[in-house]
C-alpha cells in the first residue's frame, strides 16, 4: 500500500485543489431541482433553532457558534459542486471508509467527546473565578487527548483504504507520539491527580468564614456512620445534597478557592501555568476535522432512511467526457423522502445518453412524472459532483462544468419583462455560457406563446444546444421535438394500460405517441361535451 499523503483535510487532499474550487451561483438550480429542502432534510441540525415559546424557560444556546460555523462550512460544500474528478473519488474512497460500522461509530463518538471539550471551554472562558476556569480548561485538554487516542485505536484497527483516512490515521499517530503532545497530557493529568490531594479546613463564625490548612482530623463522617449502624431499619432517605460542578461557583466558594490556592502556591502555580502554555494544545486540522465530519454523517444519516425503505443507493461512476450518462433505478430524493413519510411507494426511472447521444427529449400526459424526471436527472449529477453517494441503484454520469436549468416561472412584475421575454433572457444566459460539457435541463419553456412560436424558438434553442454539444434534458408539450436530430432521443411518460386516466410515473424510452389523454380525463370526471349538455338539459 503506498505511503499516505499528509492529512489537510476530510473534503479536500490539498490546500491547492481547495482553492482552486469555485462556488457558482446556483440559485435557479436549487429552486427547480429541489436541492434546497434536500439540504435542509440532511443538514437540519445545524441550522438556526427556533426561539422558544413564551411558556419555556430560554436557555442559552451555548452551541450556537459552532452550528454556525458548521453551518458555514456544509452550505458552502453542498453549493459548490467540483469539476476536478480527482477530489470526487477522493470524497468517495473517505465516505466508503466511513461507512465501515467500527470506524462510523469511532467518528461519532469522537465529536461527543469534543462536544464535551467544547462544553469545558466554554466554563473555562467564561467562570467567574479564575481558578474554576483553568480546572475548567485542565478537563478540556484531557477530554481532547482521550478523543484522539480513542480515534487512533479504532483507525489503527481498522481496514481502511482511502487516501483522507489513511492520511488521517497518519496525522493523529504523529500527534499522539509528539513530545508537545505526550507532555500536555501527561501534565493535566498529574494537575488532576496533585489537585485531588489537596486539604483544607473551613472555620464558620457567624458571618466569617476562614480557610486553614488541613489539621489531619479523622474523618468523622466514617465514624459517625459506623456507630450509628447498629440502628439502621432497611434503606433511609438521602438527605446529601449533589454538587453540579456545571453550575459553576458562587462568590463565596470562588473566595474559599482562591484562600486554599494561597496555602498551596505550588500546585495551583502549576495549574495556572498550565492554562497559559498550553493555549493551543489542539491541532487546527483536528478542529477542522470536527467540522467537517458532519458533511459525511449526517448525510450517511439522511440516506439510512431510503435503505431503511428498500429504495437502493449508489456511488456513481464519474466522467468528465459527455457520452457516458446512464443510471437504473433513480429517484427523486426530495420527493421520496415525502413519500417515506407518508409510506406511500417510490416510483424509479432509467434514463441514458450513450455515445454520440446527447439529448433526451420526455413527453407524455400531464402529472406523469417528466419534470419529475427532469429533476432527478440533475439531483443526480449535482449530488454526484459533490462526492457523495446518489439515488440510484447504478449510475454513470458526467461531471459538468456547469449544471444549468430552465424552468417555467411565474410572471415576475418586478422585472418589467413579460413571461416569453423572460423565458428567452434566461436561456439567453445559458445558451452563452454551456459548453460541450454542461449539463442543461429545461422544463415546459414557451407555453406562454402559440404552439407555433413554441416550436420555432424551441427548435432554434436546440439546435444552438447541439452545435454547443452540451447534455441535455427537454420536458416539453410538444411531440415533433423527440424526433429533432439523430442524437435526441425520446422518452415518455406512461399511463395504465387498463385506465388511461391513471398515472404509472413510469418514464419509458419509446417513440412520442402523442396521446395527451386529455378525453380519458375529462370524461372520468364528467366533463366532456356531451356529459356538460346532459347535465344542462336535466
Amino acid at each position: 500500500m503506498a505511503t499516505p499523503q499528509e492529512f489537510y483535510s476530510l473534503v479536500f487532499p490539498s490546500a491547492q485543489q481547495e482553492s482552486a474550487q469555485t462556488r457558482p451561483d446556483l440559485r435557479d438550480v436549487f429552486h427547480d431541482l429541489f436541492l434546497e429542502p434536500i439540504f435542509a432534510a440532511a443538514f437540519g441540525a445545524f441550522l438556526p433553532r427556533d426561539k422558544p415559546s413564551l411558556y419555556v424557560v430560554n436557555r442559552a444556546d451555548e452551541d450556537a457558534p459552532y452550528r454556525a460555523e458548521v453551518l458555514k462550512t456544509l452550505q458552502a460544500l453542498f453549493g459548490s459542486p467540483l469539476v476536478d474528478l480527482d477530489v470526487v473519488r477522493y470524497r468517495q474512497d473517505a465516505l466508503r471508509d466511513l461507512q465501515q460500522t467500527p470506524v462510523l461509530q469511532a467518528l461519532q463518538a469522537f465529536q461527543r467527546t469534543l462536544r464535551t471539550m467544547r462544553d469545558h471551554l466554554r466554563r473555562a472562558e467564561t467562570a467567574s473565578n479564575a481558578i474554576e476556569g483553568q480546572r475548567w480548561f485542565v478537563d478540556a485538554a484531557l477530554a481532547y487527548g482521550q478523543a484522539l487516542d480513542a480515534l487512533h485505536q479504532t483507525l489503527t484497527a481498522a481496514d481502511l483504504q482511502s487516501q483522507a483516512m489513511l492520511a488521517l490515521r497518519q496525522h493523529i499517530a504523529g500527534l499522539l507520539a509528539s513530545g508537545a503532545h505526550t507532555a500536555c497530557m501527561a501534565e493535566a493529568q498529574a494537575l488532576v491527580e496533585a489537585l485531588a490531594q489537596v486539604r483544607y479546613a473551613i472555620r464558620i463564625d457567624g458571618t466569617t468564614v476562614t480557610v486553614l490548612q488541613d489539621p489531619a482530623e479523622p474523618d468523622y463522617t466514617t465514624i459517625i456512620a459506623d456507630t450509628f449502624a447498629r440502628f439502621r431499619q432497611g434503606e433511609v432517605k438521602d438527605y446529601r445534597v449533589s454538587f453540579d460542578p456545571a453550575s459553576g461557583l458562587n462568590h463565596v466558594e470562588g473566595q474559599i478557592l482562591d484562600r486554599v490556592a494561597l496555602l498551596h502556591p505550588e500546585v495551583f502555580g502549576r495549574l495556572a501555568r498550565f492554562r497559559t502554555a498550553q493555549n493551543d494544545y489542539a491541532d487546527a486540522r483536528i478542529l477542522r476535522l470536527d467540522r467537517e465530519l458532519p458533511w459525511f454523517l449526517c448525510w450517511i444519516d439522511f440516506t439510512q432512511r431510503f435503505v431503511r425503505a428498500g429504495l437502493p443507493l449508489c456511488f456513481p461512476t464519474l466522467s468528465a467526457e459527455p457520452g457516458h450518462i446512464d443510471a437504473r433505478d433513480a429517484y427523486d430524493m426530495a420527493l421520496a423522502r415525502q413519500c417515506v413519510e407518508a409510506q406511500q411507494p417510490v416510483v424509479c426511472n432509467d434514463f441514458a445518453l450513450l455515445g454520440e447521444e446527447r439529448m433526451l427529449v420526455v413527453t407524455g400526459p400531464n402529472h406523469g412524472g417528466k419534470t419529475t424526471l427532469a429533476r432527478t436527472v440533475g439531483q443526480l449529477h449535482h449530488i454526484a459532483s459533490l462526492g457523495l453517494p446518489v439515488a440510484a441503484r447504478s449510475a454513470s454520469l458526467l461531471l459538468c462544468d456547469r449544471l444549468f436549468t430552465h424552468f417555467e416561472r411565474v410572471e415576475d412584475i418586478n422585472n418589467q419583462r413579460g413571461k416569453l421575454q423572460d423565458d428567452l433572457v434566461r436561456m439567453h444566459r445559458i445558451l452563452e455560457a454551456a459548453t460541450s460539457h454542461s449539463l442543461v435541463l429545461m422544463n415546459e419553456i414557451f407555453s406562454s406563446t402559440t404552439l407555433d412560436d413554441a416550436l420555432w424558438l424551441a427548435r432554434r434553442i436546440m439546435a444552438q444546444l447541439s452545435a454547443i454539444g452540451a447534455a441535455c434534458v427537454f420536458v416539453t408539450f410538444l411531440d415533433e421535438l423527440s424526433t429533432f436530430d439523430a442524437h435526441t432521443v425520446s422518452m415518455v411518460g406512461t399511463v395504465d394500460a387498463q385506465d388511461p386516466t391513471i398515472r404509472t410515473f413510469k418514464v419509458v424510452r419509446k417513440p412520442a405517441d402523442g396521446k395527451s389523454y386529455a378525453l380519458a380525463l375529462a370524461h372520468k370526471f364528467g366533463v366532456t361535451r356531451d356529459q356538460l349538455l346532459q347535465r344542462i338539459a336535466s
